[in-house]
């Protein structure tokens, strides 16, 4: 089974049909994709999925989102309206409280991507281990992160264990530089033509 991982940019989000004009459908890959998705989430559903998967495609969003689980119903902008469980939510997201203190206030930058590339590294294993065929690729911000924290003595030592072999674009493109100048919707998200250009980068490299 083919399967993508991913935030909106995998997900298709504002195109007409994202199935089948996502990036996942026009390479024939099942696209598990989530709005708003946290590495967090990226992270877990790659490894659940690792046993089931013969090729994946994991494109990791920023590292300011966040995954957690509530049992007080909570509404999200327009993603989660009076709702509990899990959820992916960041601090520019939300009124409430309590978790723009924590995580706006108090969670600092450097370890939100420290915790992002542990991530990365600790699901390579889990992909090797499974013998799945894998690649890595950036819809966004992470480009810019990997640039600003190359001599981080905390995250550096992490980014060496990456397997860059795999990662399409590192250090420097992703999403938004392979649909760069291509039509985007209101919220930001590449549209057809977009999701093609990302296609046909990714198809060069798996």
């Amino acid at each position: 089974m083919k399967i993508a991982t991913g935030d909106s940019f995998t997900y298709g989000e504002e195109l007409e049909d994202r199935t089948v004009s996502a990036w996942p459908a026009l390479l024939g890959y099942e696209n598990h994709g989530l709005r708003g998705a946290s590495n967090e989430y990226i992270f877990r559903t790659s490894a659940e999925l690792a046993p089931v998967a013969t090729n994946m495609i994991v494109a990791w969003s920023e590292c300011t989102r966040h995954e957690i689980y509530t049992h007080n119903p909570v509404s999200v902008m327009q993603r989660y309206t009076n709702f509990t469980g899990i959820i992916q939510v960041n601090s520019r997201w939300t009124d409430i409280p309590w978790f723009r203190e924590l995580y706006g206030k108090y969670s600092e930058e450097q370890h939100q991507f420290l915790r992002t590339v542990v991530n990365m590294v600790t699901l390579q294993d889990v992909l090797t281990a499974n013998n799945v065929d894998y690649r890595y690729c950036s819809a966004f911000s992470n480009q810019v992160m990997f640039k600003k924290y190359k001599d981080d003595t905390d995250i550096a030592p992490w980014i060496a264990r990456l397997n860059t072999d795999k990662f399409i674009g590192f250090p420097d493109e992703g999403f938004v530089e392979w649909a760069y100048e291509t039509p985007r919707g209101k919220g930001g998200h590449p549209l057809e033509y977009g999701h093609q250009k990302i296609a046909e980068r990714l198809k060069q490299e798996i």
